[in-house]
């Protein structure tokens, strides 16, 4: 390769580093998230490949305290007041649904399914772990109480929007099918039995010590 051809690859190469760094799609953002279906969408476009669930629970928490958009630039089809009336309580539905599942993630992280003796060697950080885990456990029920809140409001508000997704949520949970009240109860109740076990293992130890 000749040297000016070198030269213009080194610049090519240069100026390609200055877009990739400088005109990213952060970069070049004309202004912040503002609306509750903006901080719902960004995290649906990051759901698939991003690994923070934190960084996703706490955009999902702006998104319920964020206002809404223009009904012209709903998520869904929107006619008449009734249809907005239902859109934004199944949104929020939704979200909190999201929420939940993003907590249940979270605290299996922190959680163990099988607690096999040889793990309490590592007991005092096993109980720490637990502990995230049960907080996890817990906020999210606090959050399935508000799910169960905006289900009975949507019950409530005759019609459908097109978004099947959401209407769907109300439908397992007016059913009985969706009831993340006793899939918590039974993460909550194995989880106790872990933590149990591991401070008997700790104050057995504190003892012969």
């Amino acid at each position: 390769m000749s040297h000016y051809r070198i030269h213009a690859f080194r610049i090519t190469a240069v100026l390609l580093l200055f877009v990739l760094l400088f005109l990213s799609p952060a970069a070049v953002q004309a202004r912040r998230l503002f609306y509750a279906e903006e901080f719902y969408l960004y995290v649906m476009n990051l759901y698939p490949v991003n690994g923070s669930l934190e960084r996703n629970i706490r955009f999902m928490q702006w998104a319920l305290s964020a206002p809404f958009d223009n009904p012209v630039n709903s998520l869904a089809k929107i006619e008449s007041e009734n249809d907005w009336a239902r859109y934004k309580v199944l949104f929020r539905l939704h979200v909190n649904l999201l929420i939940i599942d993003s907590y249940l993630q979270l605290g299996r992280r922190f959680d163990k399914e099988h607690l096999y003796f040889f793990n309490l060697w590592y007991a005092e950080e096993l109980a720490e772990s637990f502990r995230f885990a049960r907080y996890c456990y817990e906020t999210a029920l606090r959050y399935w109480d508000e799910a169960e809140r905006h289900a009975d409001t949507a019950g409530g508000i005759p019609g459908r929007i097109d978004i099947d997704d959401w209407e769907d949520d109300l439908f397992l949970i007016q059913e009985g099918t969706l009831d993340y009240e006793t899939i918590i109860a039974e993460h909550l109740m194995r989880l106790d039995s872990k933590i149990r076990r591991v401070e008997d293992y700790l104050l057995a130890a504190g003892t012969d010590s």
